[in-house]
């Protein structure tokens, strides 16, 4: 489940992972993998919660999207694999989050949202070079600037979030023979 030695634990004892549990019906093995420090894990969980799921300027649908599209590019297996079955739990409908995952161009999102997921991945792999054209790039398809700041917050949580997986090693909760992850080319706009 991880590189590190978890302690014999029960999801009785910790709530937050009680929490998890009773709103997705399991508990990932990214979560499990943090139980002995229970202080961190408490506030990583409360950060996801206020940016993922709380209700902002984006909806549920494109945060998900935004996470997918930079899991991808960073080549996390364990979050792009977790976050398609979260798309299909939550119901979200559209393109298989797959497709979205590693080549959101081929689909049939709409343009603006392809807009969102250029500037996602861009500012992802290729911080330094995100400018101002690009950000009055998105006010052109009517993103706010309150949509840009929490897309580039995403856009953190979801290196945080992998960043997390790939250092404690965490095995996919789910059957990961559906994504085939390999390096992108840069992307620009």
């Amino acid at each position: 489940m991880s590189y590190l030695r978890q302690p014999p634990h029960d999801v009785k004892d910790f709530p937050t992972l009680q929490l998890i549990e009773n709103a997705y019906g399991f508990v990932p093995n990214f979560f499990h993998a943090q139980v002995m420090r229970p202080d961190l894990l408490d506030a990583e969980v409360a950060f996801i919660n206020a940016i993922l799921i709380k209700e902002g300027a984006l909806t549920r649908q494109e945060k998900e999207y935004i996470f997918l599209v930079c899991s991808a590019a960073n080549l996390s297996t364990y979050c792009v694999t977790a976050h398609c079955e979260i798309v299909r739990m939550l119901g979200i409908q559209g393109a298989e989050p797959e497709l979205i995952a590693t080549d959101h161009a081929a689909t049939d999102l709409p343009v603006r949202t392809k807009a969102l997921l250029n500037f996602a991945v861009k500012l992802n792999s290729q911080p330094t070079q995100v400018s101002r054209r690009d950000i009055e790039t998105l006010r052109t398809y009517g993103f706010s600037d309150e949509h840009i700041l929490e897309t580039v917050v995403m856009v953190g949580l979801a290196k945080f979030a992998n960043y997390i997986s790939f250092g404690l090693g965490t095995v996919p909760d789910f059957d990961n023979s559906r994504i085939a992850l390999r390096p992108t080319a840069n992307v620009s706009g």
